[in-house]
């Protein structure tokens, strides 16, 4: 469970559902430039990304794979860095899932211990959150400040 990045192409996807707010394919894969192709499995694309995600698509992409538990979804699609365009998802699922895990394993937790199987997962992202284990913006950007201003010019600006 964690952050991690792929530099390739996008070669296939799989079916999706998608809605105001999210699209999930069933799978994506990646070619490397070394030509090993890599599929990731029920990934949340929100729309930020979904924008400048096509097949044939070049760049690095990051994921963001989480313990979800009873969820449609394994992995959020949360970056894209391509040569002229970056973009840096808004949306966090994973607080989303924390936010849920938690509340749902506090209410059925009475009812015979049901709610731990919610509860635990829960308590657990949230514990990796707080450590900064998923630091979404020191993973995307780095740490060299001439990097992080490009990038950030490269996004669109919200109205």
């Amino acid at each position: 469970m964690g952050l991690f990045n792929i530099t390739g192409t996008v070669t296939a996807h799989g079916q999706s559902q998608f809605d105001n707010y999210l699209t999930i394919y069933a799978y994506l894969e990646i070619t490397e430039p070394s030509g090993r192709r890599i599929q990731i499995d029920k990934v949340a694309v929100c729309n930020d990304t979904a924008a400048l995600l096509q097949l044939g698509s070049a760049g690095e992409f990051f994921f963001d794979k989480m313990f979800v538990y009873g969820r449609r979804y394994h992995c959020q699609l949360w970056g894209i860095k391509a040569e002229t365009m970056a973009i840096f998802d808004r949306h966090n699922l994973r607080n989303m899932v924390i936010v849920h895990h938690i509340v749902l394993g506090m209410l059925m937790l009475p009812i015979g211990g049901l709610g731990a199987f919610w509860l635990l997962p829960g308590v657990a992202s949230l514990l990796t959150v707080i450590s900064g284990s998923v630091n979404r913006r020191s993973l995307f950007y780095g740490s060299n400040p001439a990097e992080v201003r490009r990038l950030q010019q490269q996004q669109a600006v919200r109205i």
